[in-house]
């Protein structure tokens, strides 16, 4: 769906926390809840752990915007995803932000169509770009965050928890097929981040 967002967002001046982002197969998403169990269980404490149903492949994260610009950025999605056809990926190995050394965000990597990932994601900045939303200056790097470390922890605890990732495999699955993006919406509570599709786009059929 292209249309008006089918989450409830309230008053037009109120804020909400967006970004756009692809969906990972329930095969994938088991394969990354078994590593955080793995994971956790190696590393020292200090690493926020995400709770893996609310694990996505971002394209790009808006943060807080306006609730009247929600219509826009469902209008860039859909554009974007217009312009490019379904592709495949899967998991691939682990890794860290920003290096070994001092790990701040624990990932898990994809691998497969990713000259078509890179392209909706493109296409997906440049629509957005049109409605008046900023590019992101950072270059685009695929992933699925798993965990990220808190400030307070040392730098003896930061070596044992990057020895922990490396020490971990994660298991082999399947690709999936990509065939739409969504619009999520990020609320965030005591008891972390509620996510909610505010609305989703087909990309474009092969041979369209």
């Amino acid at each position: 769906m292209t249309g008006r967002a089918t989450d409830p967002i309230g008053r037009p001046d109120e804020q909400v926390r967006v970004f756009l982002a692809i969906l990972i197969s329930p095969q994938a998403r088991q394969a990354l809840e078994n590593c955080i169990e793995r994971l956790s269980g190696l590393a020292p404490d200090g690493v926020r752990w995400v709770d893996s149903q609310g694990i996505h492949l971002t394209l790009r994260f808006l943060g807080n915007i306006p609730a009247a610009s929600v219509d826009d950025v469902l209008a860039a999605q859909g554009a974007a995803a217009a312009a490019c056809p379904p592709f495949s990926v899967r998991l691939s190995g682990l890794g860290m932000f920003p290096n070994r050394g001092k790990p701040r965000v624990l990932w898990a990597g994809v691998t497969g169509e990713l000259d078509a990932l890179g392209r909706l994601q493109q296409e997906v900045e440049s629509q957005l770009e049109r409605a008046s939303f900023p590019r992101d200056k950072r270059p685009f790097a695929p992933h699925l965050t798993l965990g990220r470390v808190r400030g307070r922890v040392s730098d003896r605890d930061r070596t044992k928890i990057a020895g922990a990732v490396s020490s971990v495999t994660l298991e082999e699955t399947g690709p999936w097929l990509v065939e739409e993006s969504h619009l999520i919406r990020s609320t965030l509570t005591p008891q972390g981040a509620v996510y909610m599709s505010m609305g989703s786009a087909s990309l474009a059929p092969p041979g369209r």
